[in-house]
């Protein structure tokens, strides 16, 4: 398995840094964020080093996201919120992780991505057509 010596999630998935774990497995392991957007806020992360979720293996894949699945319906059961969000980026951290944590209606969440950013003008037609033959075929 792929480790990075820097790397804080590596770090912690080799136990060199404590964590809050509440899943943990041989290739996965679900801990609190220590920068929590609110109380709940869970990352669902691979133990391998990966950057960007498009390049993990696809069964891999598949399987992280059951696990992102399975802390959703938790974090709903426990804490009751009107949604369960998801967010992939890795900006923060090198390392892939998918952040999921609870969400009420008409919380600093609703309408991120529309309130949130400057609004530009798309050519959908332009887009859609760029986008309508993917490169690798996803069958």
């Amino acid at each position: 398995m792929i480790r990075v010596d820097d790397c804080v999630l590596c770090k912690i998935a080799d136990g060199k840094l404590p964590s809050r774990k509440m899943y943990e497995e041989e290739s996965f392991l679900g801990i609190l964020d220590v920068n929590p957007y609110i109380e709940g806020h869970c990352l669902v992360v691979p133990k391998e080093h990966v950057i960007q979720f498009y390049e993990m293996d696809d069964d891999a894949l598949v399987y992280l996201f059951r696990l992102v699945k399975i802390v959703a319906r938790e974090i709903r059961k426990v804490f009751t919120p009107d949604f369960v969000c998801v967010f992939i980026r890795g900006g923060r951290i090198p390392h892939l992780y998918v952040a999921v944590f609870p969400s009420m209606l008409h919380d600093s969440l609703s309408g991120l991505s529309q309130s949130s950013f400057e609004k530009v003008r798309v050519d959908l037609d332009s887009a859609a057509e760029k986008l309508s033959s993917p490169s690798v075929d996803c069958h």
